[in-house]
């Protein structure tokens, strides 16, 4: 029996929805031939040549790539994201600690220049620097 079943779902090598709903058509067929082994399967192969058949199988082939490319898709998106927040979450630590750093210099440096200021103003008070500074710029 020479049927051209595969060359009607299939329209070249790369259409993977034909091969697809040729793999449905096959799975099909094996099924019909264990539930009915005593019947030719010459009616069920020509049943489903039928454009209406093929075209059948085509669009579950199709959902089930649509599914599968929507699915995949959504893993890599996640994937994505949690690899972006994973190093925008690296980029916060780094940046993190060298702004805690910075403020910390500046903190002390200005602590620093209040204490210098602190043991001038004290000191300056103690020996009368600041009545012999007064004098010399009055005169």
């Amino acid at each position: 029996m020479l049927h051209q079943t595969f060359q009607s779902f299939v329209q070249n090598p790369k259409d993977l929805a034909g091969l697809i709903a040729y793999a449905l058509y096959k799975a099909d067929k094996v099924d019909f031939m264990k539930a009915h082994p005593q019947v030719d399967v010459h009616g069920f192969v020509l049943s489903m040549n039928l454009p209406s058949q093929i075209d059948t199988y085509r669009t579950r082939a199709e959902i089930m790539l649509e599914d599968m490319a929507e699915e995949s898709l959504s893993d890599a998106l996640a994937d994505a994201e949690a690899d972006h927040l994973r190093r925008l979450r690296r980029i916060e630590r780094t940046l993190g600690f060298w702004s805690g750093v910075w403020s910390n210099v500046i903190a002390n440096l200005i602590a620093a220049g209040i204490s210098v200021f602190l043991v001038v103003l004290v000191f300056g008070s103690k020996i009368n620097f600041w009545s012999g500074l007064l004098k010399y710029l009055a005169q």
